[in-house]
């Protein structure tokens, strides 16, 4: 066989198979199914929730500081110790004060000595001015020995007032000074544990002024109630109310969860990073830790999930199986009137009035929905429903679908695109679920 002969035969057995391949699939029919996941629909429990994290504190905590300025002398606690309240937890340096209450007792007593005296001047001025207005009455005296009586008497009068004020005022001093000495006396005000020590003997602390705080020389922490201090969205605190429960998972203690309820919401958000893009507002909320957990500490890092609702037996989907398309307003008054689900949709199946502007009236008939897709005669059905509440995996389904019916719940990928009367067919889950057929 020459070499043009072999070359013909091979061109031609190539030409062959591609024509065999080409007659192949314009003969062999074409399946152009989607294949989708899908999940009946069932009723369970929904329990909604709201997450956060924080720390944990004691729900009474008091930071101890002092009133007055002054050098600590004396510091019989340390940090974990059980205290009592009147307990003493810092003596400070008193001799200034103390010299300061003698000073302003010794002031005290001496008005109190000028006012005896003037008292005994005021009597004294009394008695000659009766005198000499008796005489004066009877034309005993003379009108200016009357006055002279009247004017000393008078004069003698306002001598007492004025040192009846300054013994008041000395005496307000006096309190003054002496409960400054008695601040450098610092008692525990609760029964508690000393859970944090900040000074020193030998410090001189610090009073606090509208700028710079003061000197926090130690904290009290009442340990035998405990919660979790923990910043939630604005989004979330709407659905929040005192009394929900929650779970508290602390981080030094895995694997366990303990009970709590939310006992305070604050009435003011916290903004951060105000004026850029990052900007958010969070809410303090406090959850009272209800289980008695000895090994739990204040500062110890916590995360909360806090039940907000709790549907039972409702019918739900997973939250991916409910998707959002756009259709025709027409379209939607038709499925619902199918469905009979609602009397409003019912309500809202008018005559058409005729069409004006045929692009207007297309923008006005789109309308997102929200819904799901159902399997009907193996094709792709969008259903419009109604959602409740959510957990972290399934979506309440309030009306819409009946229970048992089969819902396409996945992939994702083809939940995007899956389209009204798509034809689909149904796979195996992933995770070997029962093959269902539409």
């Amino acid at each position: 066989m020459t070499k043009k002969k072999k070359k013909i035969l091979i061109f031609g057995g190539i030409g062959l198979v591609v024509l065999l391949f080409i007659v192949f699939n314009l003969v062999m029919p074409k399946d152009k199914s989607v294949a989708v996941e899908t999940d009946k629909v069932k009723k369970s429990d929904i329990i909604a929730t709201v997450s956060a994290e924080g720390k944990m504190e004691a729900e009474t905590q008091v930071k101890i500081s002092a009133n007055i300025p002054a050098k600590i002398i004396r510091l019989p606690v340390k940090e974990g110790d059980h205290v009592k309240k009147g307990q003493l937890l810092v003596q400070l340096d008193e001799v200034a004060y103390r010299a300061a209450v003698e000073q302003v007792q010794a002031t005290l007593e001496s008005y109190k000595a000028r006012l005896r005296l003037a008292e005994a001047t005021l009597e004294q001025s009394k008695l000659i001015y009766d005198r000499q207005k008796t005489m004066f009455e009877q034309s005993l005296t003379s009108q200016e020995q009357f006055d002279a009586a009247r004017t000393g008497y008078n004069a003698r009068l306002a001598e007492v007032e004025s040192n009846r004020h300054l013994v008041a005022q000395s005496r307000a001093s006096l309190v003054q000074s002496q409960d400054n000495l008695d601040k450098t006396t610092i008692t525990s005000p609760i029964n508690g544990i000393v859970t944090d020590l900040n000074a020193e003997v030998g410090e001189i602390v610090l009073v606090g002024t509208m700028n710079n705080p003061g000197t926090v020389i130690l904290t009290v922490s009442d340990l035998s109630e405990i919660q979790a201090d923990v910043d939630l969205d604005e989004t979330d605190v709407a659905s929040l109310s005192i009394g929900q429960k929650a779970m508290i998972k602390i981080d030094a203690i895995p694997d366990t969860s303990f009970n709590g309820v939310v006992t305070e919401i604050a009435g003011t958000g916290k903004v951060e990073g105000l004026g850029t893009q990052n900007q958010v507002t969070n809410f303090e909320v406090k959850v009272l830790l209800t289980d008695k957990v000895p090994l739990v500490r204040p500062g110890m890092s916590c995360s909360v999930d806090i039940t907000t609702a709790h549907h039972p037996g409702v019918l739900n989907l997973p939250i991916q199986a409910v998707v959002i398309r756009e259709i025709d307003e027409d379209s939607l008054k038709s499925k619902a009137v199918a469905k009979a689900n609602s009397s409003e949709a019912i309500a809202a199946t008018d005559e058409k009035k005729p069409a004006k502007d045929s692009l207007t009236q297309e923008k006005k008939k789109k309308k997102e929905v929200e819904g799901v897709f159902v399997i009907e005669n193996g094709k792709a059905e969008f259903v419009p429903v109604q959602t409740g509440i959510a957990d972290k995996q399934n979506l309440e389904i309030v009306t819409g679908i009946s229970e048992g019916d089969q819902v396409i719940t996945g992939t994702y990928r083809i939940l995007r695109t899956l389209k009204d009367g798509d034809k689909v067919k149904v796979s195996k889950k992933p995770s070997g679920g029962a093959e269902k057929k539409g």
